[in-house]
């Protein structure tokens, strides 16, 4: 449906007029019996006989006839006309392209700021790809006007290039030092830039009537960006007492209040906000959360019943009673949601997860997940989810048997491969194990858990070299992996070469993934092996304090540098320590212990 550009007829009405008094009355009665006779043409088209009247190729144009004029063949006021007639057929067109293509033939014309800015709202409303092309030709034309330069900013801001709108507002203010939209525009973008220091200085220079409550609104953005979330509490609260329908202010305010937190203080607020239909479900969903916050599921229960009848606010709503371990409530609205009929797979899924984890019924889990049809974008969880079950209740053939089977109908998925091949593992199937590992990583070559999966089977099969040599091409395609990273760390420690590199892996390891003994014991025996003592010792101390069950490999090399070191009560407790986790070398640990 075309536009209504009441702004543009009367500009039009205009334009017409001033172009028609060098006629006389026979074109304006033409205009008028042509308005008459057809009501549904478009704007332009209806200045299209007083302007024939000229004999003008611009208006021969308009009408399908393929004449061009030159600029020299137009005077002043008809180009201005020429120009446009061709804008608002672009606009009654709906045709951005066209408008764009107009844009040269406005800044030729000069035509009026406000002809810019219509154009340029129309196309920043639609985000079109071309307003920042026309708005820069706008200000180019019209280089003081405020609307213009902010409407450019914005667009620019709207196309991903906001410090171009940055700069662009800055030299503008410069020029226009007294312009409080500039001011606030700029604050805006620097808000919207993160650029928030910049932009409380800016908003603090604005004072008096001209304190705002939108200005206060921006200052306590500037504010809350800064982490400065109590001190935006009191600008919040000037806007909104200033403007008491500010809901994006208030939008703020009940966050502030939610995460501080004042439940009860973040509730009236949010309360505020339903009775003025501001994002209605959205609200509703933060009042759920906060009575369940408070304990009080049977009001989160009241807010639901304000909200849409939709299965998927009702999913939600049963998610966030779970997550906040009110498993009845949420039971209650899976198992009603269930039976509508054609209810998605994800709330069979969840009764499933409710079944085992607060009922202790696997059948009743595994009944659930029947229910979930064998395609679609749910299928793979619950064969993933059956598998789980099956496999933690020990029915290892049962899970595997379903893992296959789900193979079948779904090959394409990699989660379901990496189950297949680490239950065939468990159940000692490692040649199979390997060959679909192998298999896995030729068809997601750049899949980590994947790659890692079959450098650990190799080693496990004592294929060490292999294992080495997968898991150095799998810190060459993630070079973050921290598994990889301390596997390939320890090997070299453990062989005692290249010692300083593998020093280099463990402590990137460490880094990414702090507190794991495991990796925090690999990089004490690489210092041991590079006879860092004290670096080795350190470390060493580190890792046995971070779990509370550590591996007897752990203490053993507690010993074995403690001992080095001459720390004799030390090692004895180690390897005491490591005996009593009865490791497979036990008799071996005896032996250097008697010899303390």
């Amino acid at each position: 449906m075309k536009r209504n550009h009441v702004a543009l007829l009367c500009a039009l009405a205009l334009a017409a007029t001033t172009s028609l008094s060098l006629l006389g009355c026979g074109g304006c009665s033409g205009v008028r019996h042509q308005a008459e006779k057809d009501q549904k043409k478009t704007v332009a088209e209806k200045a299209l006989p007083a302007a024939a009247a000229v004999a003008t190729p611009a208006q021969q144009e308009l009408r399908g006839v393929s004449v061009r004029p030159t600029e020299n063949e137009l005077t002043p006021n008809a180009l201005s006309t020429y120009a446009f007639l061709v804008f608002a057929q672009a606009l009654n067109d709906e045709d951005d392209n066209a408008l764009a293509a107009a844009a040269p033939l406005l800044v030729k014309a000069h035509l009026p700021a406000n002809i810019w800015l219509e154009g340029g709202v129309w196309l920043l409303s639609r985000k079109s790809p071309h307003a920042v092309s026309v708005m820069e030709q706008a200000v180019r034309v019209w280089p003081d006007d405020t609307s213009l330069n902010l409407l450019y900013a914005e667009a620019l801001m709207d196309r991903g290039a906001p410090d171009a709108g940055v700069k662009l507002m800055r030299g503008f203010l410069k020029k226009h030092p007294d312009s409080i939209d500039a001011r606030m525009e700029l604050a805006l973008l620097l808000v919207k830039t993160k650029q928030y220091p910049e932009a409380e200085d800016l908003l603090n220079s604005i004072t008096g009537k001209q304190r705002t409550p939108l200005v206060d609104y921006y200052h306590a953005r500037a504010l809350i960006g800064m982490d400065r979330q109590n001190d935006a509490v009191a600008y919040l609260q000037r806007a909104i007492k200033n403007s008491p329908d500010f809901v994006e202010a208030m939008a703020e305010l009940a966050f502030i209040y939610e995460q501080k937190p004042d439940l009860k203080a973040a509730r009236a607020m949010y309360e505020k906000l339903l009775k003025l239909n501001f994002s209605t479900q959205d609200v509703l969903l933060r009042l759920i959360n906060i009575s369940l916050r408070m304990a009080q599921p049977e009001r989160a229960l009241k807010y639901m019943q304000q909200g849409p009848d939709s299965t998927p606010f009702r999913l939600t709503v049963a998610g966030m009673f779970m997550d906040s371990r009110h498993f009845l409530q949420a039971e209650s609205l899976l198992k009603q949601i269930a039976a509508q009929g054609d209810a998605p797979g994800d709330v069979y899924l969840l009764l499933a997860e409710l079944a085992v984890d607060q009922r202790r019924d696997l059948d009743l889990a595994l009944s659930w997940l029947d229910k979930i049809p064998t395609t679609g974008k749910t299928a793979v969880r619950g064969a993933l989810l059956r598998t789980q079950l099956l496999a933690e209740a020990g029915r290892d053939a049962d899970a595997l048997a379903v893992v296959s089977k789900s193979l079948e109908a779904h090959p394409d998925s990699p989660e379901l491969t990496e189950v297949h091949v680490r239950l065939l593992a468990r159940q000692k199937q490692m040649p199979q194990a390997l060959q679909a590992a192998k298999k896995a990583v030729k068809r997601w070559p750049d899949n980590g858990d994947m790659v890692f999966l079959l450098g650990s089977l190799e080693d496990e099969t004592g294929d060490k070299k292999a294992a080495f040599k997968t898991m150095e091409q799998l810190i060459a395609l993630h070079p973050d992996n921290y598994q990889a990273l301390n596997y390939v760390g320890y090997t070299l420690a453990e062989e005692n070469r290249d010692l300083d590199r593998a020093l280099s892996l463990l402590v990137k390891a460490d880094k990414l993934a702090p507190g794991q003994s495991y990796i925090v014991d690999s990089l004490a025996w690489a210092y041991f092996k590079a006879g860092k003592m004290d670096d080795a010792l350190r470390e060493i101390r580190r890792a046995v304090k971070l779990d509370e069950h550590i591996d007897a490999s752990i203490w053993e090399h507690y010993g074995d540098i403690a001992a080095r070191a001459g720390l004799t009560d030390e090692a004895r407790t180690a390897y005491q320590k490591a005996i009593e986790l009865k490791p497979a070398n036990a008799e071996a640990l005896r032996q250097r212990l008697s010899h303390l």
